[in-house]
């Protein structure tokens, strides 16, 4: 069992990993809950490693090009530039990252992880259940890897966090499986987790 211990990044770190102001239709959303953050975790090795947790702005808005509309036709009212690509905001995106995305990462250690891409790599997790009973699939794609200037930690970055239209894919269905002290303790001895 993991032990996680959460802490404050240092206020250097914490403006790195901060998102611009995103208003919808006059709405300022409050993306407080995907500022980053850090945690402690004892992963078997003869160190306590520190894991960065930052997240995209695709936990909260979609792609113009998924849209269904031409670029023309999206307002400017639903239009998110966080400086490096221009994405359509996405309000239910919001609402189930401020409802389920900080569980779903506390609980890591506790969820079944799937190898999505091997190419990149990627990684996958999965919420099934909504407070309203329904069951549908909230998938959290991530990635991690070692930071370039601190030893003794890593950059756990969330990817995209959506509500899957569809069945699972047969590659997710069948990939590989790891546990996330496995994820972790590779990725810090430089390993790829192979599917």
């Amino acid at each position: 069992m993991l032990t996680f211990e959460v802490q404050a990044l240092e206020p250097y770190e914490k403006a790195e990993h901060q998102f611009v102001r995103a208003v919808y239709y006059e709405t300022e959303w409050d993306l407080s809950h995907l500022d980053s953050f850090s945690f402690k975790c004892d992963v078997g090795l003869s160190c306590v490693i520190t894991i960065v947790v930052t997240f995209s702005c695709h936990c909260f808005t979609h792609s113009i090009a998924r849209d269904g509309r031409t670029r023309r036709d999206i307002p400017d009212a639903e239009l998110y530039d966080d400086g490096r690509e221009v994405r359509v905001l996405d309000s239910a995106r919001y609402a189930l990252s401020k409802q389920l995305l900080r569980d779903v990462i506390m609980t890591l250690d506790d969820r079944p992880i799937v190898v999505a891409d091997d190419r990149q790599p990627n990684f996958m997790t999965q919420e099934k259940s909504h407070a309203d009973g329904t069951t549908s699939l909230y998938a959290v794609f991530f990635e991690v890897r070692k930071a370039r200037a601190r030893q003794q930690r890593l950059i756990l970055r969330i990817q995209s966090a959506y509500l899957l239209e569809e069945k699972l894919t047969k590659r997710q269905r069948h990939a590989k499986r790891v546990a996330l002290k496995t994820l972790l303790r590779a990725t810090y001895e430089g390993r790829k987790i192979r599917p």
